[in-house]
């Protein structure tokens, strides 16, 4: 636990503003909506494929955007290589923006401001994780083989 990184400060180092990637940003957020998508068509193809007359997809929807989420979170943090928190919470929230506007176009139910902010700030945090993940993925590959955990 001591090599995980999750704030580093120093004083010759740029500003916040200028260590900030707009290019993995952009990355992450389309690692989480090709996520989404292949999710969907994996939706799809059970729906083709099998022979059910009614399917609740609520619990796959719900996992394949957090799963999306931070995925993207975890890419976007790679691709970064610091403030893997900042990133990846701005993966997720534009994330979830995206989808609630998805849903408020589309949909013929009407979501309530409160719920579409909540979602979408849980998919922050969703995005907020992938990307402390992502930031500290450079750390199972320093160690030696015979010293990584067996996962």
């Amino acid at each position: 636990m001591k090599r995980v990184t999750f704030v580093h400060w120093s004083k010759h180092q740029a500003p916040v503003f200028r260590r900030f990637r707009s290019g993995a940003v952009l990355f992450g957020l389309a690692w989480a909506l090709g996520v989404t998508f292949a999710a969907c068509v994996l939706m799809f193809a059970w729906v083709v494929l099998s022979s059910g007359p009614v399917y609740n997809f609520s619990i796959f929807v719900i996992a394949g955007s957090i799963f999306g989420a931070v995925t993207g979170g975890a890419v976007c943090g790679r691709a970064a290589g610091s403030m893997g928190l900042a990133h990846g919470f701005l993966v997720g929230l534009i994330y979830g923006l995206l989808l609630a506007v998805l849903f408020f176009t589309g949909s013929t139910e009407s979501f309530s401001a409160a719920e579409l902010i909540a979602r979408a700030l849980m998919l922050g945090i969703a995005g907020s994780i992938g990307g402390l993940l992502g930031v500290n993925s450079h750390i199972r590959k320093r160690l030696p083989a015979r010293e990584r955990p067996y996962l």
